[in-house]
């Protein structure tokens, strides 16, 4: 076994390379594959840099089992992990991840998106349950599962968060519903790990964002090597031919699919082309998984994060509530069926019911096994595609293969003309290429590097075994240029100088704000802040209490507006009433932030509610959240939304889907108008109008979809609906055994 490596022994073997001249750092890159080291299986990355460790997904080997199927956990100083970035819900990518939070030094953070976390609990737990009924002793248990789920966070497609002084961002990958490509910049090296990705939209899913800047190194799938997909639709056709000839025939067609992703796309081809072809309505077919009918409640809730196609036809009708699909619950009604097209787990063939069926329909050519996934090695579905005489049952009886056996793919990995575009388009200085076998991986690194040299690119090729490491120097310059007035005077040595950072054409400089419009395009300018917050009592308690906490309240906007002391409040009630009445009022609070009230109108729906104005800064900020908190002690939530929500409560309960969806939207037209200003809501139609200072914004409720001119006021809207939307909806996801 392969010693631990710590950083302090990586080090001094040559980790850090030195420092160059005048502002330039060498140092190396260490990448560590502890799986998918030429293999496909156990992916788990290790990327070490300036004393920052990141890991990149942590799987199990679908080809092995037991302890022999993880990563080489036991070969990385897992203490010295800072972040772990789980790419998508595949056993294969994340299975391992209970273990490593159970049972190895593992104090990292954990990230995945939301999608994957919530696909996460399902298919690890019943990989669980799967191992133990197959006699293997457990890597983990449903405990383990659990507390696994505590500890992992979520987040959301192009948000960079900070982790240890690193900054990450994920992108999406194509493959299946919430993957991602990470992006890691650790003091200024950007490293890109795909994960699994696909460049092509399929019948659920957009494809794989193109980042928008460019790493120096790209971690990348080569599974397909330099194989080529084909065209979507002539694999389609293909596939739906050889399933109709064979029923027509009177023979069972199955498909060994993973339980999610690949199995929701053959469903929807499935059930669409016997939607077109009636002859052959009487014919089953049979969706032979219980996780993948309890991940159809993900796949409904995550729906905007698929493509144009699904979201457009959710409008009419729920494309994952199939039509010709049915549910098998018992491998009985297999067996009392005549032609049938059955996709069963797992997709290797290797146990459960695909196994059980494959033995059971081998012997007769009428029927047709059909493998749509990319077949690891070591698995049965890899060995019957080079077409055996015999094969081996698990009991041990040879039984002799006659039935069809076709590879058709809709394996959602980038084949050869995807990766070479995407590596063509990011043009990374360094390409590590891992989760393929030696000889495609082989293929594909020679046909890169003939790319790259024909087009007379920089480009080295890497590609590291498992549990072997690969060093990557890095050359980091950091100049600055110091121009205008700031450079007028020779700076002191030890002295600080200030001004605005801008980088731009590759370059680092210091400007004075005013210089801006002279050596950029930028212009200096405020970013003025409103935020409303709606108050249950009159103006002139809410002056009052600022009053109490701030010195220097004084009148500001067209009309006067009077000092309230607290010994005259009463007396002065009725004189601010009138005051009120008329129009707005405002106070200023030292010069910094100004809180206009507004009242409410009942005719529009509106609520009495202040405005928060101040121009962005740390002191403009500071007082803000001061009078913030002041006035949140005297808010009171919207009029109307407790009685909302107990209406929506009521109808749910009888079953009212109508009742319970007017509630709703009366309910959201609420919150919106208490974050934005009035609204206008239409139940009939889940249409919810808002007016935010003259603009219109409309807001389809039930599709999620926000409409304005304005695109940052869109964008402004569209994250409070949905988190509105998260929390009337939240993911439900049935864990029956």
């Amino acid at each position: 076994m392969a010693k631990r490596r710590s950083s302090t022994e990586l080090a001094a073997a040559g980790v850090e390379l030195g420092a160059g001249a005048d502002g330039v750092d060498v140092s190396s890159v260490r990448i560590t594959p502890l799986g998918a080291g030429q293999e496909v299986g156990r992916s788990c990355i290790i990327l070490e840099y300036a004393g920052k460790k990141v890991m990149f997904d942590c799987g199990i080997h679908p080809g092995l089992s037991g302890a022999n199927s993880l990563p080489f956990l036991t070969n990385e100083d897992l203490d010295e992990v800072d972040v772990a970035l789980i790419t998508h819900f595949h056993l294969d990518h994340c299975a391992a991840v209970p273990f490593l939070l159970a049972h190895t030094t593992f104090k990292g953070r954990i990230f995945m998106t939301h999608p994957t976390k919530a696909i996460f609990y399902t298919l690890v737990s019943d990989f669980a349950h799967l191992s133990a009924a197959g006699g293997e002793e457990p890597l983990f248990t449903k405990r383990d599962v659990e507390a696994a789920l505590d500890r992992i966070e979520v987040l959301d497609f192009d948000q960079t968060i900070e982790v240890a002084g690193m900054q990450i961002t994920p992108y999406r990958a194509g493959h299946v519903l919430g993957a991602a490509m990470f992006m890691v910049n650790i003091a200024g090296m950007r490293a890109l790990y795909t994960g699994d990705y696909s460049r092509v939209t399929d019948r659920h899913l957009p494809s794989a964002d193109m980042p928008p800047v460019t790493p120096h190194i790209v971690i990348v799938e080569s599974t397909y090597g330099t194989q080529l997909h084909g065209p979507r639709e002539a694999r389609e056709r293909l596939f739906t031919e050889r399933v109709a000839a064979t029923v027509r025939a009177g023979g069972r067609v199955l498909v060994p699919i993973v339980a999610i992703g690949r199995a929701q796309e053959l469903l929807l081809l499935l059930d669409d082309y016997w939607a077109r072809h009636p002859g052959l309505a009487g014919v089953p077919i049979y969706q032979a998984s219980g996780v993948a009918r309890k991940a159809l409640n993900v796949f409904q809730t995550y729906v905007g994060m698929m493509n144009d196609d699904i979201q457009a036809a959710i409008q009419f009708r729920n494309p994952f509530a199939f039509r010709h699909v049915q549910v098998l619950r018992s491998g009985s009604v297999i067996e009392e069926s005549g032609p049938c097209v059955v996709l069963a787990t797992p997709s290797m063939l290797q146990s459960g019911l695909s196994r059980d069926l494959f033995e059971a329909w081998c012997e007769s050519p009428a029927n047709t096994v059909i493998i749509a996934d990319f077949a690891v090695q070591g698995t049965l579905a890899r060995d019957v595609l080079s077409s055996p005489t015999h094969v081996m049952s698990r009991t041990g009886v040879k039984l002799p293969l006659r039935c069809k056996v076709e590879a058709i793919s809709f394996s959602a990995h980038a084949d050869y003309d995807q990766t070479s575009g995407f590596l063509d388009e990011l043009r990374p200085r360094h390409v590590v290429l891992v989760h393929g076998e030696f000889n495609e991986m082989m293929r594909l690194k020679n046909a890169l590097e003939r790319t790259a040299a024909q087009k007379g690119w920089d480009r080295t090729l890497h590609t590291p075994k498992t549990d072997s490491s690969i060093f990557i120097p890095f050359a980091h310059t950091h100049t600055t240029r110091v121009r205008g007035r700031l450079a007028e005077a020779p700076p002191k040595a030890g002295a600080a100088l200030r001004g605005v950072l801008v980088a731009q054409g590759g370059a680092d400089e210091l400007l004075h704000p005013a210089d801006l419009a002279t050596f950029t395009k930028l212009t200096a300018g405020k970013v003025l802040h409103r935020q409303a917050v709606a108050v249950s009592k009159p103006f002139s308690e809410v002056r009052l209490a600022l009053e109490v906490m701030f010195e220097g309240i004084e009148g500001a906007g067209h009309l006067p507006v009077r000092g309230v002391s607290p010994g005259a409040a009463q007396r002065q009630g009725q004189q601010q009433q009138e005051e009120e009445d008329e129009g707005e009022a405002a106070v200023s609070v030292g010069d910094v932030v100004i809180v206009r009230y507004r009242r409410g109108d009942a005719a529009a729906g509106t609520e009495p509610h202040v405005v928060l104005e101040w121009a962005g800064g740390s002191k403009g900020d500071v007082v803000a959240d001061a009078v913030l908190a002041v006035l949140l002690a005297n808010a009171a939530e919207p009029s109307g939304a407790a009685r909302a929500e107990a209406a929506r409560q009521a109808a749910l309960a009888d079953g009212d889907a109508r009742g319970a969806l007017a509630a709703e939207v009366r309910l959201a037209g609420l919150l919106l108008g208490a974050q934005f200003g009035p609204v206008s809501v239409d139940e009939g139609l889940a249409r919810i109008v808002v007016d935010v200072d003259g603009a219109e914004v409309v807001v389809d409720h039930v599709a999620g979809k926000v409409d304005c001119a304005c695109d940052a006021l869109r964008g402004r809207v569209e994250r409070v609906l949905r988190r509105i939307h998260e929390a009337l909806k939240p993911c439900a996801l049935d864990f029956e055994d």
